[in-house]
């Protein structure tokens, strides 16, 4: 299961709740924490340095750029600082991790060890944020190989799983890793599958069949066949049953497909007020 969590901080408040959920994962699954924060090159270098430069002159931004790294890093080291006080009082082992570089390459760098990738769904500019998911977020939620959990700012137990399934091979590993996680958190889990239309014989036949999967890992699975427009009714479901969680695939990085999420699934990510962990086929 998820032993080596990373969870991404920015000192945000959805970042904090991101390191809440990592913890109590961690302390659930006899995990670990490593608590990253990665201060942006593009803070110190490229078109907003250029920006600088341009209003004050090559000399004095020269004598000011050590300050401005200077303002990072004991930023970071006021974040990371918390998030490792956080993991010790919850009884959590925690790493942290502070390297400058391009957001999402550092970002996939570090998680090449890791089994799980916690972000919060907005970063630190949340405020002026027009859209509910973060431009950040998104990217690193595109790039990323790993199971990916994108969390709200309120942080809620984990006691009832929603998995949605269609069929397709990153539902059949989303609904193993969802049962699993399940099975280690003792939540019930709900499975949902969406009929489209003149097609319910065959998708009663895909949710019979993950019904039969999901109850090798967990004793009791309610499975509901919803007819409509698939991210409607798994948003539809999740208030219905009041889960706590969706679990569902997101699409897996082909050369055609490369850092493409699902419509279904970026939708349901920008729509749902409950954390949604997706997972991939590789």
């Amino acid at each position: 299961m998820y032993k080596h969590i990373l969870v991404c901080t920015d000192g945000s408040p959805h970042a904090t709740a991101a390191l809440q959920y990592a913890i109590g994962l961690a302390k659930k699954l006899d995990g670990r924490v490593v608590a990253l924060h990665i201060t942006d090159i593009r803070l110190l270098e490229g078109p907003i340095v250029t920006d600088f430069v341009g209003a004050i002159g090559a000399e004095p931004y020269t004598q000011l750029l050590p300050r401005v790294r200077e303002i990072r890093e004991q930023k970071a080291r006021v974040i990371l600082d918390a998030a490792a006080a956080a993991c010790r009082n919850a009884g959590v082992p925690c790493e942290t991790a502070n390297p400058t570089g391009p957001l999402v390459p550092t970002m996939l760098e570090f998680e090449q060890q890791a089994d799980l990738v916690v972000l919060g769904r907005l970063g630190e500019h949340a405020q002026w944020a027009s859209e509910t998911l973060g431009s950040s977020v998104e990217r690193m939620v595109r790039a990323s190989i790993k199971p990916c959990l994108v969390v709200p700012v309120e942080v809620r137990p984990l006691r009832h799983v929603l998995l949605a399934y269609d069929g397709s091979a990153e539902s059949h590993k989303a609904l193993l890793a969802g049962t699993q996680l399940a099975a280690a958190l003792g939540a019930k889990v709900t499975l949902v599958t969406v009929a489209q239309p003149d097609h319910e014989e065959a998708a009663s036949k895909v949710l019979q069949e993950a019904h039969r999967l999901a109850l090798r890992h967990v004793p009791e699975v309610h499975a509901q066949l919803c007819h409509g427009v698939a991210e409607a009714e798994i948003l539809k479901m999740v208030e219905q049953t009041s889960a706590d969680l969706i679990v569902m695939g997101a699409y897996g990085h082909t050369r055609i497909r490369e850092l493409i999420l699902g419509s279904t699934t970026s939708h349901v990510l920008r729509r749902t007020a409950v954390p949604v962990l997706l997972v991939r086929r590789a």
